[in-house]
């Protein structure tokens, strides 16, 4: 069982400051050094890059993107694997990088340098500000509209699955990342980010972790809109959600459900969805109890190893479990489970698979 604990040592440094955005709970970005991708700070495995936290520039169709990368502690121009962390709509990778634990210390890069990983937070295309007070950027996902409304990014929107792309480049060209090892994970709209990249760029993407937003989609699920998920290789999915989540609710036959939505199937349909395209048996799951609310269901029998599992957080809401809590949102959003640390969790799951040799 993954647990959350404190972390202290050089994170401390860092000026943390709680806010809450689009129901996703994260801190204050913190300043970051540049990386380029040409050589002149970085470059792949030949120049040396610092430990800690970075920006990377990634320029598609003329537009600078940048994202910010967590390179940790330790690293030595050695090939290391890559987490990309995709926020939730209505924020930021700044602030999704800067997502803290209940004692205000940063959860994934702490996780980061105790793994020997290194964690990128790119931001969605679409600016996204649906309420007073939120305000920040949403994915531009194939055949999805914003959630919360049946609204679908305009024409001309910037490609978000050629986005991360070209990020992983990027990336690879401002430290040395071992290609055969990157992982996609993402909060609420980022975890329907990262269920998308394992449909649409399976070959890149090694194994994915949505937290509170596990899909699979089907030409059938918005008519005209939605797109077949069709990966080019089995991917390892693990999902993390909460049965309280009052917003990407959990059960398939919850009222809340809207046809047409950001949300048109439960959790148990994705994760079926996920078990058939894996070759699983359907039939056959093995259910083990890792925390008083917390349990780890497993399909059982997936070819290619390309396991499919879940976290059923029975008290979690719409919330990244072991992030800290905000009382006065607990309402809003539910409850944020304390047994499990995120980080660990995902990262004990996909840190068992490669990409096969090309």
């Amino acid at each position: 069982m993954k647990v959350a604990h404190v972390r202290g040592g050089r994170f401390q440094r860092l000026a943390i400051g709680v806010t809450v955005v689009a129901l996703i709970i994260g801190a204050a970005p913190v300043a970051a050094a540049p990386l380029s991708a040409d050589g002149h700070h970085g470059g792949g495995c030949g120049l040396p890059v610092t430990a800690g936290l970075h920006t990377v520039d990634v320029v598609q169709q003329g537009v600078h993107r940048p994202l910010q990368l967590w390179v940790p502690s330790g690293y030595r121009d050695r090939e290391v694997p890559l987490m990309l962390w995709l926020h939730g709509s209505g924020t930021t990778g700044a602030q999704a990088m800067a997502t803290v634990d209940s004692a205000g210390q940063p959860l994934f890069p702490a996780d980061a340098d105790e793994h020997g990983y290194a964690i990128a937070t790119p931001t969605g295309a679409i600016p996204f500000n649906p309420a007073p007070g939120i305000s920040g950027f949403a994915w531009n996902i194939p055949g999805v509209p914003l959630v919360g409304s049946t609204i679908y990014p305009p024409p001309g929107t910037l490609d978000d699955i050629a986005y991360i792309g070209l990020a992983i480049d990027a990336i690879a060209s401002a430290m040395c990342i071992d290609q055969r090892r990157v992982y996609a994970a993402g909060a609420s709209g980022g975890g329907r980010m990262a269920s998308q990249l394992a449909c649409d760029l399976a070959d890149r993407i090694t194994a994915i972790a949505p937290v509170m937003g596990v899909r699979f989609p089907h030409a059938t699920d918005t008519p005209g809109r939605t797109v077949e998920c069709a990966p080019s290789r089995r991917v390892p999915v693990l999902a993390i959600h909460g049965r309280l989540d009052p917003v990407n609710v959990f059960a398939d036959d919850d009222p809340r459900i809207v046809p047409g939505s950001s949300w048109t199937y439960g959790v148990p349909e994705a994760l079926r969805r996920w078990a058939l395209a894996n070759g699983c048996k359907l039939d056959t799951t093995r259910r083990e109890t890792v925390a008083d609310h917390v349990q780890l269901v497993t399909y059982q029998g997936c070819h290619s190893g390309a396991d499919v599992s879940l976290y059923d957080v029975a008290d979690g809401g719409h919330t990244v479990p072991g992030s800290a809590v905000v009382p006065s949102l607990v309402p809003i959003i539910g409850p944020t489970n304390q047994e499990l640390n995120t980080p660990d969790a995902i990262w004990d799951f996909v840190s068992h698979f490669r990409l096969p040799n090309s």
